[in-house]
């Protein structure tokens, strides 16, 4: 995904960092269960999320979309459905849509219809509900989840869909994703989940009206430990998972099929040779925690480089604050050992981040004279296209 730079990138907002399942993949879940940022879990005070979404709506910050989730599940947030409505009114204008990920396993109809009557007076930003499911039997799913909850998820996304085929009008942006991380465990199903869910969408979809918001299947690679050990093997399962099963990126009706075709890290445990650049996590990805602390990145479950909190400090203040940018130069100028997060990560591959950009922003911090070092070191030519090695 590219992300221009006339955004401030992909806001996540975390309502909380309690989760009610025990996934395989989610390490900060299952070692430090309750304090999984070193702090005790929690959930965002609604005063305080709206003083958040206030602000950014007086700046008019702009953003691609903005998430209601980092590292807990939003559903266990008992006003889930007034955040979704602060956000959406607040957003409405200023981010292409507003997305929600849950396991789903607590969304049950009363929550599904709350949740959508919030959202509908801002209806013109589209929502996005992403269910993480990972398995399509229920033995599958217990074992990578860690709970035997399949049955009741599916109920409640049935009751999703068919909740929005009640909403008035033709065109209804209230948009599903249906997820599946492939890991061992899991791996040997990812053909029957796209199939699964494929023609569960080609029966539901279809109603006097035709087809209802936009459906997508998500097929996604294991992240592990930001490019550590173990990465370039799940990725390996990955490629070998989805070629030998036949699943592949697809438009069209029922439903999209998205995949991650590339390496989620620009480094990993054995992918070391090339120069590692500017990460786009510096500049694309703000993450409010639940108690309303400022992070530069979503890798930094530790707060390790946050910047402030917004209890205090209004956003643009801290993302475009002298600590913010002193971290982005020393991206620019390779420095990542300065920063304990950056140090020990492989550096984020999935958003965009071409030296033409990185040079575009060091024209407007005036100080081009750090551009030679960085089109050396990243091998590109003048313009900052890529140059042939």
């Amino acid at each position: 995904m590219d992300v221009a730079l006339d955004s401030f990138g992909v806001l996540q907002v975390e309502p909380t960092d309690l989760c009610n399942l025990a996934c395989r993949m989610c390490l900060p879940q299952l070692d430090r269960p309750g304090h999984v940022h070193g702090v005790p879990g929690g959930f965002m005070k609604l005063d305080l999320f709206q003083r958040i979404f206030d602000d950014l709506a007086a700046t008019d910050c702009h953003f691609d979309h903005v998430i209601l989730q980092w590292m807990g599940d939003p559903a266990l947030h008992p006003q889930l459905p007034d955040l979704v409505g602060i956000a959406a009114s607040r957003m409405l204008g200023r981010c292409q849509y507003l997305r929600v990920d849950t396991n789903g396993v607590l969304l049950d109809p009363e929550r599904i219809d709350a949740l959508v009557d919030a959202w509908l007076p801002s209806r013109d930003l589209p929502l996005l509900i992403v269910f993480s499911l990972d398995a399509v039997n229920p033995e599958t799913y217990a074992q990578v989840k860690g709970l035997d909850a399949l049955d009741r998820v599916k109920r409640n996304i049935r009751y999703l869909v068919d909740r929005r085929a009640r909403i008035p009008g033709d065109d209804v942006r209230l948009n599903l994703q249906l997820q599946f991380v492939l890991q061992p465990g899991n791996a040997h199903e990812v053909g029957d989940f796209v199939r699964y869910w494929e023609r569960f969408l080609a029966c539901r979809q279809d109603g006097p009206r035709g087809p209802r918001g936009y459906d997508e299947i998500m097929i996604k690679r294991l992240s592990v430990a930001a490019g550590g050990p173990g990465q370039a093997a799940a990725d390996r399962l990955y490629d070998r998972s989805v070629r030998e099963q036949g699943v592949r990126p697809r438009e069209g009706a029922p439903c999209a099929v998205e995949m991650w075709m590339d390496r989620p890290w620009e480094h990993d445990d054995e992918q070391q040779t090339t120069p590692r650049g500017a990460c786009p996590g510096a500049w694309m990805t703000p993450v409010i925690r639940h108690d309303g602390l400022l992070t530069l990145c979503c890798v930094d479950v530790g707060g390790q480089i946050a910047l402030g909190n917004l209890a205090e400090h209004g956003f643009e203040e801290l993302w475009l604050g002298p600590q913010a940018d002193a971290l982005r130069m020393d991206h620019v100028q390779g420095h990542f050992d300065r920063h304990s997060t950056c140090a020990h990560c492989g550096g984020i591959a999935w958003y965009g981040f071409p030296p033409a950009t990185v040079k575009a922003w060091l024209e407007g911090m005036g100080r081009m004279d750090l551009w030679p070092g960085y089109r050396e070191r990243m091998g590109v030519a003048n313009d900052g296209c890529a140059a042939l090695r």
